[in-house]
């Protein structure tokens, strides 16, 4: 297991390391869980508005209000590394890779809260009602988005599906030692949503997997994508902090960000300053003029 951390001395988290030792779910627990850095100053975080508020009408002027421009984690790591792509983010539809996180953080938390043995024993269970679960006129029932889903899938179908969930809940709940927490975790809790004025069209949702507190703080561990992080990881890793604090504030601003990319063993640990806030801003940013350019793109193909 490898570490990272912001290269940037004003932001760097004390002490300026982890050790690498055995058991690693301890040491990340802790990682996580270290005492707070210096929080953003009010002034300072309006600086970072400032500039989205600036910069995003000028950039969505052209498109029209009823074309939603979203950007996420998927859409940022697409437009940050894959732009060539970023045209093709169409119509959602369900796959065994896209419900494996929806599932499987539905098991880790049954795991934390003491209802399930293991990571498969909660799939199995999550799985069994979701197929079970009936959608009543009133509303008194819910099923989960990917139940109807997967009650149509043949049963060698649904095999895959439950792989899938089991082999990323079980990362996740190996990645921390979840007696070290103080306060029980959320998994994953309400995402962020920050709609942008004076652009309504351009909406940010912040992500992540795990949000627990540190001295009165949020503190969040994101589970990466791809085998090992990507170059521009810091701004992944701190557009959900960033989001966050324009959705509630400068109070709700996380401490620290971790990154887990569990099939190589990699983690990367960002403290939340205004460094990591404008970095993600700036890469917000770039990811609506790419999002932009491809919807125009795409509307002048239609026209043709």
């Amino acid at each position: 297991m490898t570490v990272e951390l912001l290269a940037r001395p004003a932001e760097a988290a004390t002490p300026a390391g982890v050790p690498l030792s055995l058991p690693r779910a301890r040491v990340l627990a802790g990682a996580l869980l270290a005492p707070a850095p210096p929080a953003v100053p009010g002034t300072r975080l309006a600086e970072v508005r400032s500039y989205l508020e600036r910069e995003l009408p000028l950039l969505a002027a052209g498109v029209p209000a009823s074309r939603e421009l979203r950007v996420d984690s998927y859409r940022l790591d697409l437009v940050l590394h894959r732009p060539e792509r970023s045209g093709s983010v169409g119509t959602f539809s369900p796959s065994p890779a896209r419900c494996r996180r929806s599932i499987g953080l539905a098991a880790v938390e049954r795991c934390v809260r003491g209802r399930s043995p293991n990571p498969g024993a909660a799939v199995a269970e999550i799985l069994a009602e979701g197929v079970g679960a009936v959608v009543h006129p009133t509303g008194g029932v819910r099923a989960p988005w990917w139940a109807s889903w997967f009650r149509e899938l043949p049963l060698g179908a649904r095999g895959v599906v439950q792989a899938e969930a089991v082999t990323w809940a079980s990362q996740l709940w190996t990645a921390f030692e979840w007696s070290g927490f103080e306060r029980q975790p959320a998994l994953p809790g309400s995402d962020d949503w920050w709609h942008c004025p004076g652009a309504r069209q351009v909406t940010f949702r912040g992500q992540a997997e795990v949000r627990a507190w540190t001295g009165g703080r949020p503190v969040l561990a994101v589970v990466g994508r791809g085998l090992a992080p990507p170059v521009r990881w810091r701004a992944e890793l701190g557009f959900p902090a960033l989001v966050a604090a324009l959705a509630r504030g400068e109070r709700a601003a996380p401490a620290r960000v971790v990154g887990i990319w569990p099939a190589t063993g990699q983690i990367r640990i960002l403290p939340v300053g205004l460094a990591a806030l404008r970095e993600a801003a700036s890469a917000a940013v770039s990811a609506v003029a790419t999002l932009v350019d491809a919807q125009l793109e795409d509307g002048a193909r239609s026209a043709r």
